[in-house]
């Protein structure tokens, strides 16, 4: 059996929902999405376990980011918005950000961030992007090791081999 996953933000379940509560109180009112989205909807707001398939259809819904935000046409109405309703029916950005991460990390077979708690990804996120992006390894090395003290003095759940892994450092390499 295919191995499948559930370790999507809560924030995912939650933009599903917001979605779905709104088909069920403005009916023909809502009319974003398609019905592969609307099934997405469901299994994400059941906290249903997807397949590494339907990861990586959810990021591909990335393409579709730009309607991320509600047209301001829309503003008072949301549920009108057929790209803003389609965006939250596959999990809204938080979703499809860690169907981006997720897929990847499955692709690749190494490790993710699911460890970590919610709310502290995006702030794990961000710090691991920059340390990334720091070309002399011996600056990368020292700026990741003050970033992970930080990490953990801010009480994140992360171990150093973990964290060193996220932003490419070799743990075996420190001594």
């Amino acid at each position: 059996m295919a191995k499948t996953y559930n370790d999507y933000p809560q924030s995912a379940t939650n933009n599903a929902k917001r979605a779905l509560a709104w088909r069920e109180k403005y009916g023909d009112e809502v009319k974003g999405g398609t019905s592969i989205g609307w099934t997405r909807a469901n299994q994400l707001a059941s906290r249903e376990a997807l397949s590494y398939s339907t990861i990586a259809r959810m990021a591909a819904f990335n393409r579709h980011r730009q309607n991320s935000n509600v047209d301001p046409k829309y503003a008072a109405t949301p549920w009108k918005d057929r790209g803003y309703v389609a965006w939250l029916i596959w999990g809204g950005t938080s979703g499809v950000n860690w169907a981006i991460r997720k897929a990847e990390s499955i692709r690749n077979g190494r490790f993710s961030i699911d460890s970590i708690d919610d709310n502290d990804v995006e702030m794990v996120e961000g710090i691991v992007n920059i340390i990334r992006s720091i070309e002399d390894p011996k600056n990368r090395m020292k700026t990741a090791m003050k970033e992970y003290r930080n990490l953990v003095s801010e009480g994140v759940d992360i171990t150093l081999e973990e964290f060193l892994t996220m932003v490419g450092i070799d743990a075996a390499s420190v001594k």
